[in-house]
């Protein structure tokens, strides 16, 4: 069942699962980060993790993404997860998962960027890096040095849309969840 949840800041929509096991689902710049970010958060829903969707398009870069604090009781319901998808751009919130030791799977990160990889470097839960090669803001040498949990698909570009990837990257999800 899936439900649409104020979370203060922004929309989301909830995935009813176990409450034990709570992912928060961060998106990307566009479109919520889909269709890439889905195929991070279908292996969970199977494994019937319950999956809290924001739904937040990122248009205005000059402000920060403190929206995505994912604190309890916004909209009058918990939405603190144990481990958050983040497609690309919210990166940024790596700062965030790591104050808190949430692990993360972390969609075609941005390396490149100082603020994101040093949040990155400070985490202490697990994390799962998936990038390509094709992607200007991956650098597959980075990720396995941040990580032992690298997924680098060959001529996957920042989209990773390609239905061809989704298994790809729904399998290594799995694996890690």
């Amino acid at each position: 069942m899936i439900e649409p949840v104020d979370l203060g800041v922004c929309q989301g929509y909830e995935y009813a699962g176990d409450p034990e096991r709570t992912a928060v689902a961060l998106p990307g710049a566009m479109l919520t980060g889909m269709p890439a970010l889905w195929h991070a958060i279908e292996p969970l829903l199977a494994d019937e993790w319950r999956v809290v969707l924001v739904w937040d398009q990122f248009l205005d870069r000059t402000q920060g993404r403190l929206g995505l604090d994912a604190r309890p009781g916004r909209g009058g319901r918990e939405v603190r997860g144990r481990g958050a998808p983040a497609k690309s751009l919210t990166t940024r919130a790596a700062g965030l998962a790591a104050d808190h030791g949430w692990s993360a799977v972390w969609l075609m990160p941005l390396l490149a960027e100082p603020e994101s990889l040093a949040c990155l470097r400070r985490r202490t839960a697990p994390a799962l890096l998936v990038g390509g090669t094709a992607d200007a803001s991956w650098d597959g040498s980075v990720a396995r040095q941040l990580s032992g949990d690298v997924v680098e698909i060959d001529g996957a570009d920042h989209g990773l849309a390609r239905i061809d990837q989704a298994p790809l990257v729904a399998a290594a999800v799995a694996e890690f969840s």
